[in-house]
């Protein structure tokens, strides 16, 4: 699918602060983001870099109360930063959907599974309590759970990991949202069943001209499924492009690093490379580039902040360097 040149989903310099019993945590600084209609956007990074804040944050799921929130979240025009609560309630579950993580801890184990998804019909379709099992009817075997009338009156304790994702998805599906936003959610499976879930969520994407932001931290997943991605680090995305480009000429060193690190066919070494260090802790908001501690190119310049600079047509990246050529790469991405 060709995408279209209007974002159906455009990120603007979000910041979020947490205040927790340890001080205020800078979850977010700066994140800039777009999706385009019908896309799969890939979102990737270590633990701790801000990918699922990012995603609650287009939810607008934090506890408002202990949470700070800057910049714009502009979804089809409007901004959801500022749009109210009785909105936010139409737009989660209708036009935005979220799969969690983990279905066990996300499904009500004392529910079925049809009365959960029958729930999601009746709160945004207004519809009757048969119209709504009718329609999970129809949910269910769409995302290849059969035979849904008897899958309908199951508890989720009775189906396995891979159903229990297919539940999650029928429901984040029901109401043919625009955007869904995928957590990981394939990070408690088994490689084969991975392996279909990826395909459901490509082929309802297909079909239903869906835009999705999928969460990972597996590459192998951006390569199979995804047209773009985003690399985030410490609360920042630090490099955007398609798919393609980001495997050949990774143009930022921490996404090139996290490359390096994938085993390779015919790789003869004893020891894989990695990352030295760890994330920085984010209860100080950086005022250097946050990958500096562990950045093999890092000198003086790099204790600014990086601005974000077009490094090829569609690719963006902030770091200093990238118009100084420390890496080869990085000048054959920017022709």
């Amino acid at each position: 699918m060709e995408p279209k040149t209007e974002n159906l989903l455009e990120i603007k310099e979000l910041k979020v602060d947490l205040m927790t019993v340890r001080g205020i945590v800078h979850a977010l600084n700066g994140v800039n983001l777009t999706i385009r209609p019908g896309e799969i956007h890939g979102l990737v990074g270590e633990s701790g870099s801000g990918k699922s804040m990012t995603s609650k944050s287009i939810m607008r799921l934090h506890n408002e109360q202990r949470s700070r929130m800057k910049g714009e979240i502009i979804f089809q025009g409007e901004d959801l930063l500022k749009a109210s609560k009785k909105k936010m309630q139409t737009v989660r579950g209708k036009e935005i959907s979220m799969i969690f993580q983990d279905p066990m801890t996300s499904l009500n184990p004392l529910l079925t599974i049809g009365e959960q998804i029958a729930e999601t019909y009746r709160q945004h379709e207004k519809c009757t309590k048969a119209e709504a099992k009718k329609k999970t009817y129809e949910i269910l075997e769409k995302v290849g759970i059969n035979p849904p009338e008897k899958r309908y009156g199951q508890y989720p304790f009775e189906l396995s990991g891979g159903l229990q994702q297919r539940v999650m998805i029928a429901m984040a599906i029901a109401c043919s949202p625009v955007l869904l936003i995928a957590d990981e959610p394939t990070t408690a499976l088994d490689v084969t069943i991975q392996a279909q879930i990826l395909e459901l969520l490509q082929h309802l994407s297909r079909d239903m001209g869906m835009s999705i932001l999928l969460i990972t931290h597996n590459f192998g997943i951006v390569a199979e499924i995804c047209d773009r991605v985003s690399v985030m680090y410490a609360g920042r995305v630090v490099e955007t492009c398609d798919t393609k480009t980001i495997f050949r000429h990774a143009a930022h060193p921490y996404s090139k690093a996290l490359i390096d690190s994938i085993p390779k066919i015919g790789m003869n070494v004893e020891y894989l490379p990695t990352i030295p260090g760890a994330p920085p802790e984010l209860f100080e908001e950086n005022q250097a580039c946050p990958y500096l501690p562990r950045c093999p190119y890092q000198d003086e310049l790099c204790r600014q902040m990086p601005p974000e600079q077009v490094c090829g047509k569609g690719h963006t990246a902030a770091c200093h360097h990238l118009r100084s050529g420390n890496d080869g790469a990085n000048q054959e991405a920017r022709q």
